[in-house]
């Protein structure tokens, strides 16, 4: 997919000179262009125009197209907002529900996120969710295992419901998809709090 006429056009309106371009102008671009035509279809060009600069600035702070996903992957973690108050419970299905809502979104961003690994902001938000379970009292081993089964969740309901959107296929619209996740969501916690000696 190519970069689209409204892109183009405020390109030539309005271009920001060379070195004007910052890097949370950068990424508040990154992210609309990836909303728009999807993780696959983002490129420096693409970028460059949606943020109505040259393709040169946009090499000025990401080197290649690896860097450009891993500051979209950065981004879109970055953006994901953490809960600050309740249960180890509520806290967790609140992560992975807001999550679950930057995500979907964005198209391909969940096999983007699989395919790379955690770092910076992305690792954060691991060492977010394994936090709020320690402070529970869970053990090593009991948070990674259950942080394993809830990220799996998270990604694999993301691309299956961008599948079916796609695909016109039953089941595929945003109410739909949204109910069968939390449904998910809800089963794995009240397995994960029936298999832990925590309240």
């Amino acid at each position: 997919m190519g970069v689209d006429v409204a892109a183009r056009n405020r390109r030539s309106a309005s271009v920001l000179p060379y070195g004007a371009l910052d890097r949370d102008h950068l990424v508040k671009h990154l992210l609309e262009l990836a909303r728009r035509v999807g993780v696959d279809h983002v490129t420096m060009r693409g970028l460059a125009a949606e943020a109505g600069t040259s393709a040169s600035s946009v090499y000025y702070h990401v080197k290649d197209k690896a860097a450009l996903m891993d500051l979209l992957a950065e981004a879109v973690i970055e953006s994901i907002e953490v809960p600050a108050d309740g249960d180890w419970r509520r806290r967790i299905s609140a992560l992975y529900t807001n999550a679950w809502t930057v995500m979907y979104d964005i198209p391909g961003v969940a096999a983007m996120l699989q395919q790379r690994p955690l770092a910076g902001a992305a690792h954060a938000m691991d060492r977010t969710a394994r936090a709020i379970m320690a402070e529970a009292g869970w053990d090593g081993e009991q948070i990674s295992r259950a942080h394993a089964v809830l990220y799996i969740h998270l990604l694999g309901s993301i691309q299956l419901a961008h599948h079916l959107r796609d695909s016109g296929i039953d089941g595929g619209s945003d109410d739909g998809a949204h109910s069968v996740f939390q449904h998910g969501l809800r089963v794995i916690l009240t397995g994960l709090q029936h298999t832990s000696p925590l309240p």
